[in-house]
């Protein structure tokens, strides 16, 4: 047993505890902030199941921040006003029933002269201008029911920034980015509509249904970090055994004869 008090087996036993230790701590990390998103994920579930609830009531305006915001998000509610065409701008890359699309992102102003934004539904590709005229809101005062999302935050792969100066299109909803180049105050969250009255005057777009809050990969990333812990442990007891190995296979060779003392 001495052997493993060497400088190199004490080395690889050090390493391999910090390895081990630094892996779990990693993946009991990732299982907290699991815990936390269900958490996060059980409080929009019930936000959800509320009444439907007026705009003004459940924010008091496009400078609402904080708390209220959060309070607001996945809440269903039923903003008035009129769509503004002109400012619209195309939500990239989302399908429907597995086809191919994008979404319309078009500002509902509002009576108080600031606006929301309306995720107003799916329409196919190309996005051309025909597609456009059949996706026309109405001209006039309409309500629209849907539930309010937050801005989408950037992923660490795939979704990146809109591009720069006055953006038409984007690949992702954030409101910051879209805020500053509408003429009107915009809220910090969107509405994901449902229905509208009076209706579209043509067939598109089509509505999609709601997200459901996403638990992210926190437990894919858990688990890695235990294999990585599991991998390093088994690598280490591989060590030691062909270490055993070795030293049995030397101690069973056989001994050279002592040489016979002349007489």
């Amino acid at each position: 047993m001495h052997h493993f008090l060497t400088r190199r087996w004490i080395t690889i036993h050090l390493m391999t505890l910090v390895i081990v230790a630094v892996c779990l701590s990693m993946a009991y990390w990732q299982l907290g902030r699991l815990q936390d998103r269900r958490a996060e994920n059980a409080r929009l579930a019930s936000q959800a199941e509320l009444q439907p609830a007026d705009l003004n009531a459940l924010l008091p305006g496009a400078q609402a921040s904080g708390s209220g915001v959060e309070e607001a998000e996945f809440r269903r509610t039923v903003a008035r006003g009129r769509f503004d065409p002109d400012e619209q701008v195309i939500l990239q890359s989302r399908s429907l029933d597995r086809r191919q699309g994008n979404h319309l992102l078009t500002p509902l102003v509002l009576e108080t002269g600031e606006a929301i934004l309306v995720d107003r539904g799916w329409v196919p590709l190309p996005t051309d201008d025909q597609v456009l005229e059949q996706s026309q809101p109405p001209s006039g005062p309409v309500s629209v029911s849907g539930v309010l999302l937050p801005s989408e935050k950037k992923g660490l792969l795939g979704v990146s920034d809109p591009p720069p100066g006055e953006v038409n299109a984007t690949p992702r909803v954030d409101l910051e980015r879209l805020g500053e180049q509408v003429p009107y105050p915009l809220y910090p969250v969107y509405v994901r509509m449902q229905s509208q009255e009076p209706p579209n005057p043509g067939d598109l777009p089509r509505p999609v249904p709601i997200p459901r809050p996403s638990e992210g990969p926190h437990r894919e990333y858990a688990v890695q970090w235990a294999l990585f812990a599991a991998t390093a442990l088994v690598i280490y007891l591989g060590l030691i055994r062909r270490d055993f190995s070795r030293r049995k296979a030397g101690d069973d060779e056989p001994q050279a004869p002592e040489p016979v003392a002349a007489r």
